[in-house]
């Protein structure tokens, strides 16, 4: 009797509901997350705090529960927005995002469902109730998802007859940092470029970096971070992020909830800054979020490059293990660092009419 009871399944369940008790949410999420060791910071409560505190009025917000004999093992959040009025009026299922283009602008990644590792099972069930819930769904995406959310979610697609359409395949450049001299560890032609402006910066007065460390520098900081990126766009043509309010606010409530984990690391030379980097730190881990550099009219001088050998070399001498570039493909991460993983941004799609009409429409 005892064997048997030992080997009987456990009894697992998978729910969706409304999340309408936000506070009681994050409480659960909260507990779940202290035994997840591999969730990361686009997953930590201070972050998900931050987004649900700027969902829009009237939105509704769902969340999905697997437990194991009444213990929860697996959470997640999602918006199911109304039936578009435009077009071919789809109606999608949005992963830890609103499906409003100017609040998705946060642009979280590595997004998966909480739960420990190894989880996969549970991955799946979760999935699968999500599309068994939303019936009048046309669509699930997800943007930015890691690999073992990606494989689970397409089997739980695969599993009910349903297609899926990826939309962007980005890979994660990754600095690893060891004892070594940060720059003495990359290409030769990188080097050389880095020591270029490095000498070139001196010339203007010495280089200096700055983790801004007080209320008061650090939004200096973060203004100064605005005035560079918002000036590179514009001497483009076109407006920053910063110029959207919705992630303005984002940034101040996650500054209010992480502050410790928010870093603002600026690079001047001469009295002049001419580098702003915006980082998150999740254990030893450095992840850089948002940048902002000086327009230089001297080709030869590279202050992206610069800021960003610096950062790496002033992490590693704080015992970080890694500077994380994040998603893209930019010719500078690349040159930085080393590929590490792949994030997917796809839509799961159910075979109504629409989707079939909208595949024609595309070709």
């Amino acid at each position: 009797m005892c064997k048997a009871a030992m080997d009987e399944a456990p009894d697992v369940k998978a729910v969706v509901a409304p999340l309408e008790d936000h506070d009681a949410f994050l409480a659960e999420w909260t507990q779940l997350y202290a035994s997840c060791p591999d969730a990361g910071f686009f997953q930590s409560p201070e972050w998900m705090t931050a987004w649900l505190a700027g969902a829009p009025e009237g939105a509704e917000l769902y969340r999905v529960e697997v437990s194991e004999n009444g213990a929860p093992k697996l959470m997640g959040a999602f918006a199911a927005p109304k039936r578009k009025t435009m077009g071919l009026g789809l109606r999608e299922v949005w992963f830890q995002e609103f499906g409003d283009p100017a609040r998705d602008a946060i642009y979280p990644e590595y997004l998966d469902f909480l739960a420990p590792r190894p989880s996969g099972g549970l991955r799946t069930k979760a999935a699968g109730a999500i599309m068994n819930y939303f019936t009048d769904a046309d669509g699930f995406v997800f943007r930015n998802a890691r690999m073992r959310m990606t494989s689970t979610v397409l089997s739980a697609a695969a599993g009910r007859g349903f297609s899926a359409r990826v939309l962007r395949e980005q890979p994660v450049y990754v600095c690893e940092l060891g004892s070594t001299d940060f720059i003495a560890g990359l290409s030769k032609s990188l080097q050389t470029k880095i020591r270029r402006s490095i000498a070139l910066y001196e010339e203007r007065g010495g280089i200096k970096t700055r983790l801004a460390q007080t209320a008061e520098e650090k939004k200096a900081a973060f203004e100064k971070l605005k005035e560079l990126h918002q000036q590179r766009w514009r001497a483009r043509g076109r407006e920053g992020v910063f110029a959207n309010p919705h992630l303005k606010s984002f940034h101040e409530r996650l500054r209010a909830h992480a502050p410790e984990n928010l870093h603002l690391f600026e690079v001047s030379a001469g009295g002049e800054t001419f580098a702003v980097l915006y980082n998150f730190v999740h254990g030893k881990r450095v992840m850089n979020y948002q940048s902002g550099f000086n327009i230089e009219d001297d080709n030869r001088v590279s202050p992206g490059f610069v800021a960003h050998a610096l950062a790496a070399q002033f992490y590693q001498d704080k015992g970080f293990e890694a500077y994380d570039l994040l998603a893209g493909e930019e010719e500078y991460k690349a040159r930085l660092g080393d590929p590490e993983t792949i994030l997917t941004s796809f839509v799961v799609e159910r075979p109504t009419w629409r989707n079939r009409l909208r595949a024609r429409v595309k070709g």
